[in-house]
């Protein structure tokens, strides 16, 4: 239960990662998100339910087996969502390549690949 607990507070937090969780910073490089309402958390609405199988290699260095296991679910998503996000726009020429992936960027990203896709098309009209 605790380890299941570790993996689902992990998959949070590289929902987070992908699609909420950023800290910018003004030109004298003082925060501009600095509450919780500036800075996105994903809540249990944003949070797939998921089934986790576990696959036991207790370690023969730790004096029970044990390791740590709270990164695991932390690390898949920002890559999972961003390569699935780029798979689904590839049609239109669009690569994301920095998280979060927020509509704001999603947007600019769209508006500059149609934009290329227009310049193109003029110019092999001749």
């Amino acid at each position: 239960m605790i380890v299941d607990g570790q993996v689902h507070g992990g998959l949070a937090q590289g929902i987070g990662t992908a699609l909420y969780e950023e800290m910018p910073f003004d030109n004298e490089g003082q925060p501009l998100a600095s509450t919780f309402a500036d800075y996105l958390l994903p809540g249990a609405t944003e949070v797939p339910s998921v089934r986790i199988e576990h696959m036991e290699t207790p370690s023969p260095y730790t004096e029970f087996g044990q390791k740590g296991i709270g990164e695991s679910g932390a690390i898949g998503p920002p890559a999972t969502i961003a390569n699935a996000v780029n798979d689904a726009l590839k049609g239109l020429g669009v690569e994301i390549g920095e998280l979060p992936i927020t509509p704001r960027r999603l947007f600019a990203a769209i508006a500059r690949a149609g934009s290329k896709i227009s310049v193109m098309s003029s110019s092999d009209r001749g």
